[in-house]
């Protein structure tokens, strides 16, 4: 088991909130939860909208561009994220009570 221990300051962690994150998983699909995460991995500090491609996102995760399509979709309808404008350029507005950029101080 090896342990990451840092040599200094992090910074661009993510923070995974565990309590409303726990009371989504049994409602999600594992892909969905993976969509998520990618997601939460494009986002900025202080920062909740992204703007991402279903290809940029297929890559990431290692899913088909219409199994991330389905993610996005069941994401939506748990309110987890919000898509906004035309499926070419779209970005998504990402919850922060599931998960935020982290930034030490």
């Amino acid at each position: 088991l090896n342990v990451y221990t840092p040599k200094s300051k992090d910074s661009g962690f993510i923070k995974v909130y565990s309590e409303p994150l726990a009371s989504l998983m049994p409602k999600i699909s594992g892909n969905a939860l993976k969509v998520l995460m990618a997601l939460a991995y494009e986002l900025k500090w202080n920062e909740v909208e992204v703007i991402a491609t279903r290809e940029n996102l297929a890559e990431l995760t290692g899913l088909s561009q219409p199994t991330v399509r389905v993610a996005l979709d069941e994401l939506e309808e748990k309110m987890v994220i919000k898509r906004l404008g035309p499926n070419v350029r779209r970005s998504y507005v990402v919850s922060n009570h599931y998960v935020r950029i982290g930034k030490n101080k």
